[in-house]
């Protein structure tokens, strides 16, 4: 970056940079010696006054790139197939539910309103990334929270980082318990019971053959399945992310479409009829939440962006992952409806895992957990892992510790089904709509403000709306997306806590 010998009305440097003018205060212009470099960098900061003082991105996070934080490796297929895996997380196994319950229309709505909300907020939330100054093909780094602290300031970020940090931990304890408590039947399947150390109401070692008796009872343990999907995700959690996508992902990926191909077969052998999905419900408890936390990737985008491919189409990688999970919920969900009576469980794998049904459907049922819901929970902790490190919470061990070992020291408790009801609708309605279908909308307009008066010419490179939209309306058409997903969001808060206190159970 060059140095323009000429300053702004309020006395700031002036920076040229492959064309984009870039103004900084001139005591906020840092130049941190790299012995790693030729010349000096400068490290950039916000004109917020509540912005943090230290660089955005400290250079030594850039000498540990290599074993801390993953390269630019991801390609455009790779990145659909890790979009696709997020998307088909622990929310999908609930679909059938809300069909039944709330009807075919309002459920495809729904299904279909958080599939486009979705995924703007994924390529708005990048081409916010991109408008940090130097990160323009995200070559810092830059994780969802830190770019938080740069346009909103160190409070924001603070309250933010908390906030990221839990919803990504109720989405990753509810993979964490569909995981173990199919993990648990396969053991009962296998070898006709399985082994827990029970907390409450009594501390002891038990053997069962009635796994609801640990799951749907008043029982909180740490069963055997718990531990074994623990093990099997802490050291997959320790790998960076390109890593990951190019072993763990592809493999889950593989198993997704063979498994939910068999999933398919054993509906039409059941019997479809689709009398038994109404055009309108007598419920609508989970109508919103279930899809909020169904479509919970966008948190995952900003780990995702750092180390794709620079060739790598982001809209083409989110939408065409978005469509392609679409008509798979519409499948999974429609017809999974139509298959069964009346859905007991808001599991459904619990019911295809139960023994009147084939062994292949139920081998099926626990791969299904095993191999496309498991291979999330690694995801979630890298994610927590970038955020913590990159945004200077942790140093890289510390982050490790909170980001990938510590949460397995309490998910045990939400394993319990009425306690991983509640998780599921009001970390949804609450957490998940904020992290991911408010706050990068508002990221967006914070971003596009700032960019405008620092550099009126910015041209985007993520194109998140359609060419024949002017740029003029970008602005105007996020507000009104913002404005629609907090009356909706609100609508099903006062409809769910209404329901809830009159004692109505999500599961029935």
């Amino acid at each position: 970056m060059e140095e323009i010998d000429d300053s702004n009305s309020y006395g700031n440097k002036i920076f040229g940079n492959n064309n984009n003018i870039i103004a900084i205060k001139y005591e906020d212009y840092i130049k941190i010696n790299d012995p790693d470099s030729d010349s000096d960098e400068p490290y950039l900061e916000s004109d917020d006054p509540n912005s943090p003082k230290e660089p955005l991105l400290h250079h030594s996070l850039k000498k540990e790139r290599g074993h801390s934080l993953g390269e630019k490796t991801i390609g455009q297929w790779a990145s659909f197939i890790f979009i696709v895996n997020q998307i088909y997380g622990p929310g999908v196994l609930s679909i059938p539910k809300v069909f039944q319950q709330s009807g075919w229309i309002l459920t495809t709505f729904s299904l279909t309103f958080f599939l486009i909300m979705s995924c703007l907020a994924s390529t708005l939330l990048c081409e916010s990334l991109s408008m940090i100054p130097g990160n323009r093909f995200f070559d810092k780094h830059i994780e969802y929270s830190v770019a938080i602290k740069y346009f909103f300031g160190k409070k924001v970020y603070f309250i933010f980082q908390i906030l990221n940090n839990l919803c990504i931990q109720a989405y990753n304890i509810a993979s964490i318990a569909i995981c173990a408590q199919s993990l648990d039947q396969f053991f009962l399947f296998a070898f006709k019971k399985t082994f827990a150390l029970t907390l409450s109401p009594h501390f002891q070692f038990i053997s069962t053959s009635n796994v609801d008796a640990l799951y749907n009872s008043n029982i909180i343990c740490i069963s055997l399945g718990y531990l074994i999907i623990c093990a099997i995700s802490i050291p997959t959690g320790f790998m960076n992310l390109n890593d990951n996508v190019k072993i763990v992902q592809s493999l889950s990926f593989l198993f997704l479409f063979l498994l939910i191909g068999e999933f398919i077969v054993q509906y039409f052998l059941n019997g479809i009829e689709f009398e038994r999905v109404p055009a309108f419900g007598h419920s609508y408890y989970q109508l919103v939440s279930i899809f909020v936390f169904s479509w919970a990737y966008p948190m995952f985008i900003p780990s995702w962006v750092n180390e794709k491919k620079d060739g790598v189409s982001v809209n083409r990688a989110v939408w065409s992952a978005g469509v392609f999970s679409w008509f798979g919920y519409l499948f999974i969900g429609l017809l999974g409806a139509c298959a069964y009576g009346s859905l007991g469980s808001d599991n459904i794998l619990n019911l295809m895992g139960s023994i009147k049904y084939p062994l292949v459907t139920r081998i099926a049922s626990y791969l299904f957990s095993l191999t496309v819901i498991a291979p999330g929970i690694p995801i979630c902790f890298i994610t927590v892992r970038y955020n913590l490190y990159v945004g200077y919470i942790c140093g890289k061990k510390a982050s490790y510790f909170f980001g990938v070992i510590a949460p397995w020291f309490f998910a045990f408790v939400f394993c319990n089904q009425k306690i991983f009801a509640d998780l599921l609708t009001w970390s949804s309605l609450i957490l998940n709509t904020i992290i991911n279908f408010l706050v990068p909308f508002a990221l967006y307009l914070k971003a596009s403000s700032k960019i405008k008066s620092l550099n009126p010419d910015h041209q985007s490179i993520i194109n998140p709306y359609s060419k024949y939209l002017p740029s003029k309306y970008h602005r105007l058409l996020t507000w009104l997306i913002l404005s629609s997903v907090i009356i909706i969001s609100i609508i099903q808060i006062v409809y769910d806590s209404y329901k809830s206190s009159k004692g109505f159970n999500p599961l029935d």
